[in-house]
């Protein structure tokens, strides 16, 4: 009975007699993840540095400080203080005084800087050192050619160069034909991969920049074409089907190649005959001269100017060029580019040391193809298992040339005639005399005791350095009635030079060592202290000013 009466538990629930199942309850909301976006969007990845970019950023930070760091502070020296007032004339007379026998591109441009921002020093030197940067640039656009290692090895070269950066902070505008060359030759191998017209315009341009800079660039002209010949030479004994690979060329180029000689030939014109303000014949018959010499000058020359150079100041080109042979030679680097930069230097130091003019800074002609086939050197030992111990004594050598960069352009970067001739620093580029630091302090008292309104000067020829730091004056052929007369004496021995009596002083020095009296312990002394070993040759010169009577 009790079994019976027990009522089972669903009867006891309240129906309220719809069938719908009944409702749920929603599930709790997600929990919302708070995000930060602005940690996000600051920690995003830009760009990543990798060891090639950071050592390319302190290559071009090395390259801008030694290059621009008191530009001002070196004087002018004779060729440097002639392209000045070439561009002091420009800038006072315009398109009348492009007719200058030397007024080149570069000076052009220096007179249009003259004009908007004041002639001194520095702003003679900008064009140029900035050409110097662009030549470091240069070499970033030669990693196809040279790899990776290569042609930071080559940029790194350039940026320590001891003789580089003396005459890119010295305006000579054989900085800027050398860096064009480069350009050129970048844009070349560019094209050689992959030809479009803007880049035949590119290297139209290039060459014609190149050629026109400065006399130098005929003589480096001279020695690419040579080097050409030489390698087209061997290809052609050593190809097959040599006219049909020459004809299937030429149906895939010659568009490129016409336009690029129009460009180049149109541009060298208007650049070589200064935008068409003086003659053709007269602008080349200059060039040439200032570019080529008899041979048996230009070996005594190069014998005593351009080789010691690359021996005592060019450590690193010239070790790393010697391993880049031997690499190139046993085929350790097979590529046809290294094979005819291989040739290329050395027909250009062969053109440089037997009919070029030889100034002192041809050798950076000489510099740049040794320090392309130094980074093929470097490319091939950066591949291989010993580069871990090869790279310390790639360090050691690059210490020392930094060290005698650092001598050469800021230490005892001009003259100093005042020091006593047992001690006294001279540098390897001095063969063409230079500039003392003297000079600028004594043509600055000149203009304390004249006044430059109204003056007049007489200021002799072949002291071009005085006629520039004295250009505010009104030149004069005479020194009858001259406030300012200035008299230039003979090259003396520096024992006998350099202290007369007032108001004399040496203005100009100049070094041609003898190596006859070189000792290692001389060799030694002069790599750390830049001191002599033989006599110097000075040049004194005599300010008279006699200041105008007043009315």
């Amino acid at each position: 009975m009790a079994t019976a009466d027990k009522i089972p538990d669903d009867e006891w629930r309240l129906d309220d007699g719809s069938d719908e199942p009944e409702p749920q309850p929603a599930p709790p909301p997600p929990a919302v993840a708070v995000t930060n976006l602005s940690a996000e969007r600051l920690a995003r990845a830009v760009y990543v540095v990798t060891v090639e970019h950071l050592a390319w950023y302190v290559v071009a930070g090395y390259a801008v400080v030694t290059r621009i760091a008191a530009l001002g502070a070196r004087p002018l020296d004779a060729a440097q203080a002639r392209d000045a007032l070439a561009a002091f004339y420009i800038a006072a007379h315009g398109r009348a005084a492009f007719a200058l026998a030397d007024a080149s591109w570069v000076t052009i441009l220096e007179g249009w800087i003259f004009g908007a921002a004041g002639a001194n020093d520095a702003n003679a030197r900008i064009v140029v050192t900035l050409c110097g940067l662009i030549l470091v640039a240069a070499a970033f656009a030669m990693r196809p050619v040279l790899g990776r290692a290569g042609a930071l090895a080559f940029g790194s070269m350039v940026a320590i160069s001891p003789s580089l950066t003396y005459f890119t902070r010295g305006c000579s505008t054989a900085i800027a034909s050398v860096t064009f060359m480069i350009v050129a030759i970048a844009i070349a191998e560019s094209m050689r991969r992959r030809p479009t017209i803007t880049r035949a315009l590119g290297l139209g341009a290039a060459i014609a920049l190149w050629l026109t800079a400065d006399s130098i660039g005929y003589v480096t002209a001279a020695a690419m074409v040579g080097s050409l010949l030489l390698v087209g030479a061997v290809d052609a004994i050593r190809l097959d089907h040599r006219r049909l690979r020459l004809r299937v060329w030429w149906d895939r180029r010659r568009v490129q190649v016409i336009v690029g000689a129009i460009v180049a030939i149109g541009l060298w014109l208007a650049l070589a005959t200064a935008f068409f303000h003086r003659p053709l014949v007269a602008a080349v018959e200059y060039f040439a001269d200032a570019a080529f010499a008899p041979p048996a000058i230009a070996v005594h020359r190069a014998t005593h100017a351009l080789v010691p150079i690359l021996v005592f100041y060019e450590f690193i080109a010239v070790k790393l060029a010697l391993f880049g042979i031997f690499a190139i030679v046993t085929r350790r680097v097979g590529d046809r580019f290294a094979t005819w930069a291989l040739a290329w230097a050395i027909v250009s130091l062969a053109i440089a040391a037997s009919i070029s003019a030889n100034r002192a800074d041809v050798v950076v002609a000489i510099i740049v193809p040794l320090a392309i086939v130094g980074a093929y050197a470097v490319d091939w030992m950066h591949r291989s298992e010993r580069w871990r111990s090869i790279r310390y004594a790639i360090a050691g050598v690059i210490g020392l040339t930094l060290y005698v960069q650092l001598v050469v352009n800021f230490v005892y970067p001009a003259p100093d005639v005042s020091e006593a001739p047992w001690r006294r620093h001279a540098l390897l580029f001095w063969s063409e005399p230079a500039t003392s630091i003297q000079t600028v302090r004594e043509c600055a008292r000149a203009r304390n005791a004249v006044p430059p309104t109204g003056a007049t000067a007489m200021v002799p020829d072949d002291a071009p350095q005085l006629q520039w730091y004295l250009r505010d004056y009104t030149p004069t052929a005479s020194a009858d009635g001259a406030n300012i007369v200035v008299t230039v004496g003979k090259a003396r021995s520096g024992s006998l030079a350099a202290n007369p009596d007032a108001p004399q002083f040496g203005f100009e020095e100049s070094w041609t060592p003898n190596f006859h009296a070189l000792t290692p312990a001389a060799v030694i002394s002069y790599l750390l202290t830049q001191r002599a070993w033989s006599e110097v040759e000075i040049r004194d010169v005599q300010i008279v000013t006699a200041p105008a009577k007043a009315p």
